[in-house]
């Protein structure tokens, strides 16, 4: 991951987890296609098996670790499994909750761009930016994309411009993003 993503990744996860009080919302600069691929160690498509909440050692966060298995890896290595950590989940009737984070569901199908933090844990890039929910058409089999979390739809596969509010969101034809992630890695040397 280029260092300038990894430094921005890192200040926004530090961010979110020490808890800096003057923040009052959470803020994101958008990422394209080019700077999710690029910012990202891997990028799969996956299962999400379960969700496992656990508290930090202090017991004042929650963190969810979210098992997905691996179906198509189109950066990074070839793995079967990943788990996946991110701040946030439910637990022992608690709820900690973090705005802009990805929302996950035991069996569903996503687009992942995950990012690897010092400690090595997985977890998604750009917060809920690097997650697009797939659905697949049950008469066609066709699969398409969209990220689910309000604010975020977007409206094309390279710029992932953002759909203006009260406007539906189209549904992406999976293989578009594919290929432009595909692209963004040919001319990058697949880093």
């Amino acid at each position: 991951m280029p260092r300038r993503y990894r430094l921005l990744f890192t200040a926004v996860i530090l961010s979110l987890a020490l808890g800096v009080p003057a923040a009052r919302a959470t803020q994101m600069l958008h990422l394209d296609t080019q700077a999710l691929v690029l910012g990202s160690d891997d990028i799969v498509v996956g299962q999400v098996e379960s969700l496992q909440p656990h508290w930090n050692a202090a017991h004042t966060k929650i963190f969810t670790d979210v098992s997905v298995r691996v179906t198509q890896a189109l950066k990074g290595g070839a793995v079967d499994r990943m788990t996946l950590t991110q701040l946030g989940g439910e637990m022992d009737g608690m709820r900690y909750t973090v705005p802009g984070c990805p929302a996950f569901v035991p069996g569903e199908e996503a687009l992942l761009f995950v990012w690897r933090g010092t400690r090595g844990h997985p977890q998604v890039s750009g917060m809920a930016q690097g997650k697009f929910d797939i659905q697949r058409d049950p008469a066609t089999g066709e699969a398409t994309v969209q990220r689910s979390v309000p604010g975020l739809a977007v409206r094309d596969a390279r710029q992932l411009r953002l759909v203006p509010q009260g406007q539906a969101a189209p549904r992406i034809p999976l293989n578009d993003l594919v290929r432009e992630i595909q692209q963004v890695l040919s001319q990058e040397g697949g880093r």
